[in-house]
């Protein structure tokens, strides 16, 4: 048993530091009114930015990626850089109109931690309230059986006085 439970542990810890790998890095890169998102770091060909605007989703998809960085450091997303990846939406802007702003989402472990609370949380409400329908349900049998053998259903067993009953009196 012991060795089951220090291998699940094993295998949690493993599990634990594959997931915790660093939470993706975005620089929000903001031209007068409209914004786009653009994952510093290495890139994959899945996604290589997400913008506010829909107008310019799809000529963002388009842009290639050897223009961007391979760190996720937040000292790159500078003003100039969002200049420097050419974005639709920053066309004619000048350094003042484009506001650069660097942030990072939560990692998997975060995730991980967070979902694990809700169901734990949800599991342990069922079971309570599981138990709760097993034991109305007990109970009503009882009764059921109760009233078929001739007791009471408020049948608590017998009763046993405490203490001295002396009908002569006391001395």
């Amino acid at each position: 048993m012991r060795l089951h439970l220090s291998l699940l542990l094993l295998v949690g810890a493993l599990i634990s530091y594959v997931a915790a790998s660093s939470a993706p890095t975005f620089c929000k890169c903001t031209c007068f009114k409209n914004s786009t998102l653009i994952q510093l770091g290495p890139q994959s060909d899945s996604s290589p930015s997400f913008s506010d605007s829909s107008s310019s989703s799809s000529a963002l998809r388009s842009l290639p990626l050897q223009g961007r960085a391979a760190s996720a450091s937040c000292t790159q997303c500078t003003r100039a850089f969002c200049l420097s990846q050419h974005l639709p939406i920053c066309k004619e802007a000048e350094e003042n109109d484009v506001v650069a702003m660097c942030f990072q989402r939560d990692s998997r472990k975060d995730q991980i931690i967070v979902w694990g609370f809700i169901l734990g949380t949800a599991g342990l409400l069922s079971w309570a309230a599981g138990k709760r329908v097993i034991e109305m349900r007990e109970g009503k049998k009882l009764r059921v059986a109760g009233s078929n053998t001739g007791g009471t259903t408020q049948d608590r067993g017998v009763y046993v006085p405490i203490g001295h009953d002396n009908p002569q009196g006391s001395r």
